[in-house]
């Protein structure tokens, strides 16, 4: 298993449930650099159509350089996992955040590149039980702040 170095946390808070989580400085520079320097993010969920266990956020968030590839791209993600979805070649799209087994799929499930920037490492069961909800209930409140 490769070791992610991290620097630095940033608290993540969906619903009532707050987490904290981790960047991976090492393995995605650039998009945990402009993820902290937009920070604080306030927005809402919004549940993936064809990608599993995950959602992404209402807004838009330019994150990445126009046309870059994506960092530290993930063929699976699990509960916790914070993704950035570069959705046009401008480099602005969503954030996501798994709560469990997911894939970033487009339509027609195709497999489409995204950056793991992070992870939630404390609150995940907490975040997973509110996170299930999503699809009966609708979005949920979510803010991302830095350092706590």
């Amino acid at each position: 298993m490769e070791k992610i170095v991290v620097s630095g946390t940033i608290t993540v808070k969906v619903g009532d449930v707050v987490c904290r989580a981790e960047l991976f400085d090492d393995a995605a520079p650039a998009t945990a650099a402009a993820l902290r320097a937009a920070l604080p993010i306030s927005d809402r969920t919004i549940q993936t159509r064809w990608s599993g266990n995950a959602w992404r956020t209402e807004t838009a968030y330019t994150l990445q350089a126009e046309n870059a590839q994506a960092e530290n791209v993930p063929e699976r993600l699990d509960a916790g996992d914070i993704i950035f979805y570069a959705s046009h070649a401008s480099g602005s799209g969503e954030l996501g955040v798994a709560y469990g087994e997911a894939q970033w799929l487009a339509p027609f499930r195709q497999p489409v590149d995204v950056c793991k920037v992070g992870r939630i490492v404390e609150g995940v069961d907490e975040f997973v039980a509110a996170c299930n909800r999503i699809i009966f209930d609708g979005p949920l409140d979510v803010e991302i702040t830095g350092e706590s």
